[in-house]
């Protein structure tokens, strides 16, 4: 009887135990941990701040045009080096597109982007000459001088940010996975219920993006005049709104669950974490002083 009894109680314990790591169960933040807190600060640390990432695409546009500038010198043309402009408004990280970390948007910055582009125009480079033969042997030249870009794209991130992004959305995969396997297959069945044939927020963005007109970027134009462009603006305001509505109630779970992993990455890779963070806080000034060594070239 006595052995009988130990068993049962080992087997309780053991039922007991698997109940609070089934796939679906979030476990709970560990206690005084605020799990949003933490992940909004490891999103800001890891990502930046949007004024950060815009310093870092400047320094990466005005080092990557520099030498192509160069490269062209030596192939007897003139490149000009322009001022960096944003190619997008700038959006709130969603680490890996990953349906339980993502943020609360409002829109997806679709119409915001293309709006932008097109009223600002594309500006021809102020090396390119008039002649159309000279034009010619310009492009030709630019174009082998593509190569030389790559120098400024890894000044688009702190030392060490691509790496530590890869480990968390990894960690907050895995979370997800365990946390919410069926995510995924509700979310889309969801959208499909809105009457969006989408998956993912990927699927859905591009689902957004298909059905904005096209728009040329060649010169300055209004692409709000278009007949198209309100049906597109509210059509993307309503693939948002149901993203957000198939996701809101799975995320405090979701991201509850991540709670212990999140303490332990931060605690893992303090120093790690720290290095980028400096990094970013760096960028403006970074930017900053580029901007200034960096001469554009005049219009002709």
């Amino acid at each position: 009887m006595v052995n009988r009894r130990r068993q049962a109680a080992v087997a309780t314990a053991t039922i007991v135990a698997l109940a609070g790591c089934e796939p679906g169960m979030p476990t709970a933040a560990p206690v005084g941990v605020d799990a949003p807190a933490m992940l909004s600060a490891v999103i800001d640390q890891v990502y930046g701040t949007p004024q950060q990432r815009l310093a870092g695409e400047e320094r990466m546009w005005l080092t990557s045009q520099s030498a192509i500038a160069a490269c062209a010198r030596t192939k007897g043309v003139v490149y000009g080096v322009t001022p960096y402009q944003p190619m997008s408004p700038p959006t709130d990280p969603a680490p890996g597109d990953l349906l339980g970390f993502a943020p609360h948007r409002a829109d997806f910055g679709v119409a915001a982007r293309i709006e932008m582009l097109a009223k600002r125009g594309e500006t021809p480079n102020p090396g390119l000459p008039a002649a159309a033969d000279d034009q010619a042997r310009w492009f030709t030249a630019v174009d082998s001088c593509q190569n030389a870009a790559t120098a400024g794209e890894k000044l688009r991130v702190p030392d060490g940010q691509q790496e530590l992004e890869v480990e968390l959305v990894d960690l907050l995969g895995s979370v997800q996975q365990q946390a919410a396997p069926d995510l995924t297959r509700q979310y889309a069945g969801c959208m499909t219920s809105a009457g969006i044939d989408a998956g993912d927020l990927s699927e859905a963005y591009l689902k957004v993006e298909q059905r904005f007109p096209p728009v040329s970027f060649e010169r300055p134009s209004d692409p709000t005049a278009l007949p198209e462009w309100a049906g597109a603006v509210a059509f993307e305001k309503k693939v948002a709104a149901a993203d957000w509505a198939c996701r809101e109630s799975r995320l405090d779970g979701v991201v509850n669950a991540a709670a212990g992993d999140l303490q332990k990455f931060t605690t893992t890779n303090t120093a790690r974490i720290a290095r980028v963070a400096d990094g970013w806080k760096a960028m403006p000034g970074l930017a900053r002083t580029l901007r200034a060594t960096v001469k554009a070239t005049p219009a002709k």
